[in-house]
C-alpha cells in the first residue's frame, strides 16, 4: 500500500479532528514517522502482554498506516510550501518594474486628462490608496479607463497599444501576489490535514509508550523500546 492509500484510509478520520484537538508537531515529521513504524514492529512482539495492561491493540496495527498517511500530508504540504516561497521570491524580484510601470502610467495619465474633469477625477480615485493590493487593481483600472478614452494618451505620444500589455500584466501580478501572500498562511487546509494526522498518529505512539514502559518496569531493555528515542 502506498502513502496516498494510507491517507485515503485514514482521510475522513483526519478531517473530523477538531482544531482545538489538533496539536502543532514538536518534531520532525520524517522522524515522527520513522519512530512509529519502528515502535510498530517492537509492540507487535509484545502485542499479547500490552493487551493484557489493558491497551487496545488494534492502535498498533495502525501505525503503519498512519504513519503513511501522515508521510503523504507531509509531502503534499511541503509541495505546497516551497511553491509558496517560490511565489515570494519571484514576487520580489517582478514587484518594483510593476510599481514603476504604475507611477509612470499615473504620470501620463494625469497629463492626458488634465482638462476632463471627470476622467481626471478617476484617475486622481486610482491614484489613491497603497499597497501590493492596490497597486495591482491600479494596473487594471488604469488600462481599462485608458482603453474607453484613447485619444487624449494618444495625442501625448502614449502607446495604446500598450495597454493590452498592462492588463495581461495585472492578472500574472495579482496571481503571484496571491501565491506570495501565502507563503507564511498557516491556515493552509494542507498543513492543517498534516497537523491533523500527527495528531492521530501521536496519541497512539504515547498511549503505547505508556502501557509499554508500564509492562516492562523491571525489565529496562524492553522498557527502553518504548521511549521517544529514534535517531535517524
Amino acid at each position: 500500500m502506498d502513502y496516498q492509500n494510507d491517507f485515503e484510509t485514514w482521510k475522513e478520520k483526519i478531517e473530523a479532528l477538531t482544531l482545538e484537538q489538533t496539536k502543532l508537531p514538536n518534531q520532525p515529521i520524517d522522524e515522527c514517522t520513522a519512530s512509529a513504524e519502528v515502535l510498530a514492529i517492537e509492540a507487535l512482539k509484545d502485542k499479547d502482554v500490552l493487551e493484557q495492561a489493558g491497551l487496545d491493540a488494534t492502535i498498533i496495527d495502525e501505525l503503519t498506516s498512519l504513519s503513511g498517511a501522515l508521510r503523504y500530508c507531509q509531502a503534499q504540504w511541503m509541495s505546497e510550501y516551497r511553491a509558496r516561497q517560490e511565489a515570494q521570491k519571484e514576487w520580489l524580484e517582478q514587484s518594483p518594474a510593476a510599481y514603476d510601470l504604475r507611477d509612470e502610467m499615473l504620470h501620463h495619465f494625469k497629463f492626458a486628462y488634465r482638462n476632463n474633469a471627470d476622467i481626471h477625477t478617476k484617475v486622481m480615485r486610482i491614484n489613491d490608496g497603497n499597497g501590493h493590493v492596490d497597486m495591482v487593481q491600479d494596473l487594471i483600472e488604469l488600462a481599462v479607463l485608458g482603453e474607453k478614452n484613447p485619444n487624449q494618451l494618444s495625442g501625448i505620444g502614449f502607446d495604446v497599444a500598450e495597454l493590452q500589455n498592462v492588463k495581461t500584466l495585472s492578472h500574472s501580478m495579482a496571481k503571484l501576489l496571491a501565491s506570495a501572500n501565502g507563503s507564511t498562511d498557516e491556515s493552509s487546509n494542507t498543513k492543517t490535514l498534516r497537523d491533523k494526522a500527527f495528531t492521530l498518529l501521536s496519541e497512539r505512539m504515547t498511549s503505547i509508550r505508556e502501557y509499554g514502559r508500564y509492562v516492562f518496569w523491571k525489565n529496562e531493555d524492553r522498557k527502553e523500546k518504548y521511549y521517544n528515542n529514534y535517531k535517524g
